[in-house]
């Protein structure tokens, strides 16, 4: 019983769902064996062991992804911060080192365009590298890694994936901080700004005003125009949805 409470007392209260699962499991079979066993003290030993060995592989299941550095938290006067979304703990997925991990906690700093997540044991906040997190995803957006090529179109880094077809659009969302000086204070505002880019034909477009997309998609240029237009779809209202729109669309006229 020492043992299972100090296991309790250890972990953090927003664990993962695995994590409460398996050590709900090892609550039941502490439960069964004093239920059925003789109340010998070899016995008792063996069974701690025996359970203290299962937490510990899984433990050491999960140690590839806890490998990063210590996340430097940012503190704001005015509730500012760096995160994509809201600044509270996401759970989601996230293919690591080549391993996949299910609903866990994330944070994604796109002011600095770092993963974060949280250490399973103590909580702490935990920065990922960069290079191992090849995607995640959590709110109904997955992120990839993408890597600068020749035309360096691209920069190193995670990008939203909007739409995976034959052709692809990618949403590059970054904060930049400004700060200012209010009674002695430095008061901290980030201001968020996106970059769209579609892929078609292995090579990677800026796009920002419609004619831009337009002319990427260029041989079906009339096609694309008629149908904004059958579908009332406006390109100001949501520029994100409209070139998703426009590239499903394309690929459709393309089969």
């Amino acid at each position: 019983k020492l043992f299972l409470a100090n296991i309790h007392r250890s972990v953090n209260c927003k664990m993962r769902t695995g994590c409460l699962s398996f050590l709900c499991y090892l609550l039941i079979t502490s439960y069964c064996i004093a239920q059925s066993a003789k109340p010998d003290t070899t016995f008792l030993s063996s069974a701690k062991e025996y359970q203290a060995a299962l937490y510990n592989q899984f433990i050491r299941g999960q140690a590839r992804l806890y490998n990063g550095s210590e996340y430097r938290d940012f503190y704001s006067k005015n509730d500012e911060h760096p995160y994509f979304g809201v600044d509270d703990w996401s759970f989601g997925d996230i293919l690591y080192d080549e391993e996949i991990y299910k609903n866990i906690p994330l944070f994604y700093d796109i002011y600095r365009d770092k993963v974060i997540t949280e250490h399973l044991l103590n909580g702490a906040k935990l920065e990922l590298i960069s290079e191992k997190v090849q995607r995640f995803s959590f709110s109904g957006h997955t992120f990839v890694r993408l890597q600068k090529n020749e035309t360096k179109v691209i920069s190193d880094g995670f990008y939203d994936r909007l739409y995976d077809g034959h052709t692809k659009v990618y949403c590059r969302r970054e904060k930049q901080l400004q700060q200012k000086i209010e009674s002695n204070d430095i008061i901290a505002r980030f201001e968020e700004r996106t970059r769209i880019f579609i892929l078609t034909k292995g090579t990677y477009f800026p796009v920002k005003k419609k004619g831009s997309v337009l002319d990427v998609m260029g041989d079906k240029k009339q096609e694309l125009k008629s149908f904004l237009k059958k579908n009332k779809i406006k390109y100001k209202d949501d520029r994100e949805k409209a070139i998703v729109r426009l590239a499903e669309y394309y690929d459709s006229l393309n089969k």
